[in-house]
């Protein structure tokens, strides 16, 4: 159910003066809206249906002869028809549809949306008359596409008999379904042949279509739903009421039969200029009944089966037709549309060649996506630390915080980082060569037999596969909750490692004593964890604690000295993360690698550390850091941040942000785009094919965008540091902003 369709709803409930309303006709509302939302998707076929199909049609031809991809029915639209949102921008076209809503009432809540009685509007603004043509042309739209619910579907509200769907899906009818719909298109492209209304005065005109060479070929349906259902008329009322559906139902198949060819149309626009095709097919076009037609029939389809047997059918019904007419004064025109139908089986058009670069280029942006930075997606992936304490009574309750006060956390959070191999979705302890062993067996993977080959192009979604465990021993794997085991082996670990080191800082909570969580612990830890040599920055780290308390804060001096100190301090914290890997990139802050290319000629991720919001705090006489450290992994033009936010002496808070991603005017994607651009447009499917792949993007709709905007200028790179601050889940309080230049 769409976002308007819950809102109004909403609306009609509050509305009823408050009365109550039975759960049986909210679920009946509930129940409704489902399946008018399931109906949508109807038609609209999946990529791996839509190549077994174009498989089957390529492998098969009539006398030599095949279906023409850039003809009058292309099969891959039924993919890919969706996505352009033409029909859409047609059927709720203010300019032309007024829009219907009734005051509900007690019997159907939904009427106040119902789009099923839109009516075309017979004037402009202006008081100009529309066209007759317009006012057909937008009435058949409306009675093939009714959408109820405000979205653009082929199915009625229940219980309406007067759409062209429910004329084709009858019982009368539907066994000829395909066949009228494959006539019908040919007549909008100017094939000549007898379909025609008959009876069309009386109660129940039909529709037939004859067939002097092959009688049994001939059929005659009703057009009246009602009556050929078998519904009474037992007052002048519904009598009326199915005259009316006569009217509606009987213009739709009319505007149809009567239709003029669209040749001219669709051969002037093939003569223009390249810029200008694009924007006759989108508004000349789509005034044709055989644009109406193809569209139709491209939400019709339902399932690969569908589409096989239509796509042969009217192959078929072609080469009957232009067979037909050549003892007729029809055969020229015949002819001319035939060869836009076929083509023959060894010279495939453009169209095939586009949709092969639209899967290449479908293929470049879903593995852009899967292009995995970090071993965490969000949030719910970070290491959840449990603790669990007894209570009064003994018992035991389990407190589990995705984002943890303690330092623990956040420390095996930065150790996955550290020894994640993006390109197996795996981790690989091998990355840090110097790390103790207990460190490397939590992982469950022997050191030297860890194979990160880069040549593996895919990562399994199985985690017992990117990680094996040669026994049962508990371990670490990308994706999955941490065992207790695990947890109490990783506190271990850090217990041992500060066990009479003195200059480990501790703090008192809840009544607690637990490792102060501020950056100079992290640094003195991550030393310990990774094997370099601690001595060598020992004195160094204490050096800027001696610094931190030893720093002037009055009013004069507080931004030089702290920006000074600050600046220092994250150079000495880039230095000890450049010593675990060679991730770490020599342009390391945030602000150089905006200014990078987005061209690398490596592909490997790179590891940045930027300092990015803090503040001096003074409690109890001593001063605490608080700090939001950015720690951010890149790869040619994505960035992919964790954040550390050092929010109040004691408090830590941990987050994934969005990703960012860098114009890229010189990869895959942006290559396949331009070569699909450019092919010539010279039919309709190559226009639409050619928006779909302008449509399709490397990034999700959270992700942060980052432009020349930003680029240009330090101001405006402050915004962007401010925006993945924000997209970094914060503590609710607490929690600090920039300080004032």
């Amino acid at each position: 159910m769409n976002m308007e369709m819950k809102r109004k709803t909403h609306e009609c409930l509050y509305k009823r003066n408050n009365s109550q309303i039975s759960i049986k006709l909210l679920a009946k509302v509930l129940l409704m809206g489902t399946l008018m939302g399931v109906q949508n998707v109807f038609g609209l076929l999946t990529r791996e249906d839509m190549v077994d199909v174009l498989k089957v049609l390529l492998s098969e031809s009539i006398d030599s002869l095949g279906l023409k991809l850039d003809g009058p029915f292309n099969p891959v639209m039924l993919y890919v028809y969706r996505e352009i949102d033409v029909i859409s921008n047609k059927r709720f076209n203010p300019h032309y549809i007024n829009k219907q809503t009734a005051v509900p009432d007690k019997e159907n809540i939904l009427q106040n949306i119902d789009r099923t009685n839109d009516t075309v509007r017979e004037e402009d603004s202006e008081g100009n008359k529309t066209p007759k043509s317009t006012l057909d042309h937008y009435s058949a739209l409306i009675n093939m596409f009714p959408s109820p619910a405000g979205k653009v579907s082929i199915y009625p509200k229940k219980g309406c008999k007067d759409s062209f769907t429910s004329f084709l899906k009858s019982d009368p009818v539907k066994e000829y379904a395909h066949k009228i719909l494959a006539m019908l298109l040919l007549r909008t492209e100017g094939m000549v042949f007898k379909l025609e209304v008959k009876d069309e005065e009386s109660e129940c005109p039909r529709l037939v279509y004859t067939n002097q060479c092959k009688p049994e070929q001939s059929f005659s349906v009703p057009i009246d739903i009602a009556s050929a259902e078998g519904q009474d008329s037992n007052s002048s009322n519904e009598g009326a009421n199915i005259k009316k559906i006569n009217r509606k139902l009987l213009q739709t198949i009319k505007y149809f039969l009567n239709a003029e060819s669209s040749q001219k149309l669709e051969e002037s626009i093939a003569l223009k200029e390249s810029a200008e095709k694009e924007v006759y097919w989108k508004n000349e076009f789509t005034k044709t009944p055989t644009w109406l037609m193809r569209s139709y029939i491209y939400y019709y389809l339902e399932t690969k089966e569908d589409a096989i047997e239509f796509c042969r059918l009217i192959v078929q019904t072609g080469v009957f037709f232009v067979t037909e007419s050549m003892i007729t004064d029809n055969y020229n025109t015949s002819l001319k549309v035939f060869s836009k139908l076929v083509t023959r089986k060894d010279a495939q058009t453009d169209a095939l060649k586009q949709w092969e670069k639209v899967k290449k280029l479908e293929d470049a942006v879903e593995s852009a996506k899967r292009n995995r930075l970090l071993p965490f997606r969000d949030n719910s992936q970070l290491p959840a630390i449990t603790e669990v304490e007894a209570d009064a009574q003994g018992n035991t309750e389990s407190d589990e915080e995705l984002i943890s006060s303690d330092i623990e956390s956040v420390l095996l959070t930065l150790l996955c980082c550290f020894v994640y191999a993006p390109e197996t979705n795996t981790y690989n302890v091998d990355k840090i060569s110097r790390a103790q062993e207990e460190v490397k067996n939590l992982f469950g993977m022997p050191s030297k037999n860890t194979s990160t080959s880069s040549d593996s192009s895919e990562t399994s979604g199985n985690p017992d596969i990117n990680n094996p465990v040669s026994n049962n021993t508990p371990v670490i794997q990308v994706g999955q909750k941490i065992p207790q085991e695990v947890q109490k082996k990783w506190f271990g670990i850090i217990k041992n490692l500060v066990k009479g080191d003195e200059d480990i800082s501790y703090i008192t909570m809840g009544g607690r004593r637990m490792i102060q969580p501020d950056i100079f612990n992290i640094l003195i830890i991550i030393i310990k964890l990774i094997g370099i040599d601690y001595d060598g920055y020992k004195e160094e780290i204490q050096k800027y604690r001696d610094r931190l308390q030893n720093l002037e804060l009055t009013d004069e001096s507080y931004n030089y000295n702290v920006y000074h100190f600050i600046q220092e301090t994250e150079g000495c914290a880039y230095e000890i993360f450049s010593q675990i890997k060679r991730e770490c990139r020599e342009d390391k802050s945030f602000a150089e690698w905006l200014l990078r290319s987005s061209k690398s000629s490596k592909s490997e991720r790179t590891m940045y550390v930027d300092f990015m919001y803090y503040d001096i705090r003074v409690v109890n006489n001593t001063k605490h850091l608080l700090l939001f450290l950015m720690i951010y992994y890149g790869k040619e033009n994505t960035a992919k941040p964790i954040g550390i936010n050092f929010f109040a002496p004691g408090k830590v808070h941990l987050g994934v942000g969005n990703r960012l991603i860098k114009p890229n005017n010189s990869g895959i994607v942006a290559n396949l785009k331009k070569e699909i651009a450019e092919m010539p447009k010279d039919s309709y499917s190559m226009c639409v094919l050619s928006k779909y792949a302008e449509a399709l993007e490397t990034w999700a709709s959270d992700d942060v965008m980052v432009d020349e905007f930003y680029i240009s200028a330090g101001e405006k790179l402050e915004s962007l540091r401010h925006s993945i601050y924000q997209s970094v889940p914060n503590p609710d309080e607490n929690h600090f902003e920039p300080p004032v230049a």
